[in-house]
């Protein structure tokens, strides 16, 4: 972790930078995951987290605790975003045929309208599960997402619709979310004629991404990719990310591993390699620690970052994920800290606090520096 030192003198570089522009926006510190983030008017601040899937396990639970249950925890702190994004696991239906795979998932429709009543207001749907029931369950999954009032990217039912982006609308600001899947399997890929995910050629990335840049403010582009288990990102996944950046996108995040992998800075830009699991419905022994990812953009890109620690070990809450406290918490940062190590080139991007540290947009002038292919899809 950054020693108490550095700390020090973080925070003494966000109380400068306050007084410098302080005509301009306010910063409050405190003991809440909220410390150190700088608002004004102009600002537009998303919450994203890993995969959430209602299904299995978590279906009986629902059914007795009721659809906000997996929520109570968090929602505050997604809801103090004004949007909130998550990878939907499973696909909303009651009927169609499963998929011949070793694990297929679906949630009863009616459990949709908790992911907005959560906080939830946009989903991925490029996944590897989205068609475990096949067209069937997407269909029934757009129906039901567009009725409950959930903005959603990844899937459609051709390749045009699928690739295509969900814009949403914050006060004057247009922020485009793409979703991608770059996992098995490829049958899910929808094609010309057919419904289906989003697999992101480098062609179609380019030119989706650069398509929209001149006429949004802001691009977040989510992948589903890597291998479950896995901490590190492939080559794929780098290359991937920074190709979505060098194309316009402000923002990376990356799912389907079900545990964290590191964060990266890469031309003032962030990437989360893999955000873990948040309300999944399994009592994976591997699936225990995950962040809610805070990030604040404003008209020059990402302003400011915060990871806030989460136990989503599901033999303790129970398909509810809870803020971690004490040990816990502070082993969440360090891990992702020493995983992000390699991915900075040696440097270390988060403080002990959660907050990711880069020259941002807003810091032009008081800046806190710290210290000195083949692309296949993934199992």
């Amino acid at each position: 972790m950054l020693s108490s030192k550095k700390n020090r003198l973080f925070r003494l570089t966000l109380i400068v930078a306050s007084v410098y522009f302080s005509p301009f926006f306010s910063v409050s510190f405190g003991q809440s995951p909220d410390a150190y983030l700088l608002t004004t008017e102009s600002e537009v601040s998303i919450s994203a987290v890993g995969d959430i899937m209602l299904g299995s396990w978590v279906v009986d639970v629902i059914k007795k605790e009721g659809i906000e249950y997996p929520f109570l925890e968090t929602r505050h702190h997604l809801k103090s975003s004004d949007i909130a994004i998550g990878n939907l696991e499973a696909p909303f239906t009651l009927d169609g045929e499963p998929f011949e795979k070793k694990y297929n998932f679906k949630v009863p429709p009616s459990y949709a309208k908790g992911l907005l009543v959560g906080g939830i207001s946009t989903v991925t749907l490029a996944n590897n599960h989205m068609l475990d029931y096949g067209d069937t369950g997407l269909f029934s999954t757009l129906e039901t997402l567009t009725e409950v009032g959930i903005n959603f990217s990844g899937a459609g039912r051709n390749i045009g619709d699928a690739h295509k982006p969900v814009i949403v609308k914050v006060r004057e600001k247009r922020i485009a979310f793409f979703g991608y899947s770059m996992t098995f399997p490829i049958e899910f890929y929808a094609k010309k004629d057919s419904a289906g995910t989003a697999y992101p050629t480098e062609g179609l990335l380019q030119k989706n991404l650069k398509m929209y840049r001149d006429s949004v403010d802001f691009i977040v582009t989510s992948f589903h990719w890597s291998a479950e288990k896995r901490d590190t990102p492939k080559d794929y996944q780098i290359y991937f990310a920074h190709l979505a950046i060098d194309s316009g996108a402000d923002l990376v995040l990356g799912h389907h591993p079900h545990i964290l992998q590191g964060l990266e800075v890469y031309k003032n830009r962030l990437i989360a390699y893999s955000l873990g699991n948040f309300a999944f419905g399994s009592y994976s022994q591997y699936a225990t620690d995950s962040i809610i990812l805070k990030v604040y953009l404003r008209d020059n890109g990402l302003y400011s970052a915060f990871c806030i620690p989460i136990n989503v070990n599901n033999i303790e809450v129970e398909f509810q994920p809870t803020l971690a406290v004490g040990k816990q918490k502070n082993g969440i940062i360090s891990n992702l800290q020493d995983l992000s190590f390699a991915l900075n080139d040696s440097v270390n991007i988060i403080s002990d606090e959660g907050q990711i540290l880069g020259e941002w947009a807003g810091f032009d002038k008081v800046s806190f520096v710290n210290e000195p292919v083949t692309l296949p899809v993934s199992e």
